[in-house]
């Protein structure tokens, strides 16, 4: 998953909803993430052991990854609202206006883009309903993007790239009336699922990763956190303000990243000493 560098835009949400006044369903996605938020907030203090947020980005052993403190229907409703946050994105005229234009990041068509943000929430169902390996080892979600990304995947012409790309259009390939319909259905069926399901529950990811629930979910916020940014660059909208329990995990999980990739001390230099920061520190 290549990131290209952009510029920064304003951190709030107002597209066109499906239907009412424009920006109502942005609104509302705010709302909602607002009071999550607040109340996962609450439930972080009244839980002996829980740990600060995720500010401390020290990768740890492999199954103990960023999401393994959080109670499993925190990490749920946080993954709910996310999506729900980003919906009004798919549905937005700019989408279906630039549909067939090429989007923010190299060869990859808007399309495209669209098709593989919504796989973050559509493969979701499809992980549940696969069988796991018995005896399989698990990952958190660290490993497993350090783990499923190819030494190559800066390079928009890798093979691992490329097979993205056919299958976002693949997903998109109805149109973007069709995958908003397929992203909310979605949506609504996991509302009901994932709150009844625990957090180590053992999960099984594109045929051949096995993940706890949480930390399955983790990179799914991971996807949906960042591809957000993508396609409202891409169609010239602000970018999704997902909250700061949110943030928290999507950041502390791209920093453990970006140090298992370049190291302790260029990631400390990046952060904290700008006449000594390397080039890059991309966790992608």
């Amino acid at each position: 998953m290549a990131l290209l560098a952009r510029r920064r835009r304003p951190a709030t949400l107002h597209v066109p909803g499906a239907s009412g006044s424009p920006g109502v369903q942005g609104r509302e996605a705010q709302t909602g993430l607002a009071r999550l938020s607040r109340e996962a907030q609450a439930r972080k203090g009244a839980q002996p052991g829980w740990p600060d947020g995720v500010r401390n980005a020290e990768p740890g052993p492999v199954g103990a990854g960023p999401a393994c403190g959080y109670p499993a229907d925190v990490v749920a409703e946080l993954f709910l609202a996310t999506a729900e946050a980003l919906a009004p994105l798919l549905r937005a005229p700019e989408l279906a206006a630039q549909w067939n234009q090429p989007s923010a990041l190299a060869e990859f068509r808007t399309s495209g883009l669209a098709g593989h943000t919504a796989r973050a929430v559509l493969n979701v169902e499809r992980y549940l309903d696969a069988e796991v390996p018995a005896g399989a080892a698990r990952l958190d979600a660290v490993e497993y993007f350090l783990t499923a990304n190819a030494p190559d995947v800066a390079d928009p012409a890798a093979a691992m790239n490329q097979s993205i790309r056919e299958r976002g259009e693949q997903e998109a390939a109805s149109g973007p009336q069709a995958l908003a319909d397929a992203y909310d259905a979605a949506r609504a069926r996991l509302a009901a699922q994932l709150p009844g399901l625990p957090g180590d529950q053992p999960v099984l990811m594109f045929g051949r990763y096995v993940l706890p629930l949480n930390e399955c979910l983790l990179t799914r916020l991971v996807e949906l956190v960042v591809h957000a940014d993508d396609l409202a660059v891409t169609l010239r909208l602000p970018t999704p303000d997902f909250g700061d329990e949110v943030a928290d995990l999507v950041i502390a999980t791209l920093a453990r990243i970006a140090r298992r990739r370049h190291g302790t001390v260029p990631v400390v230099r990046a952060l904290a000493r700008r006449e000594r920061a390397p080039s890059t520190i991309a966790a992608f």
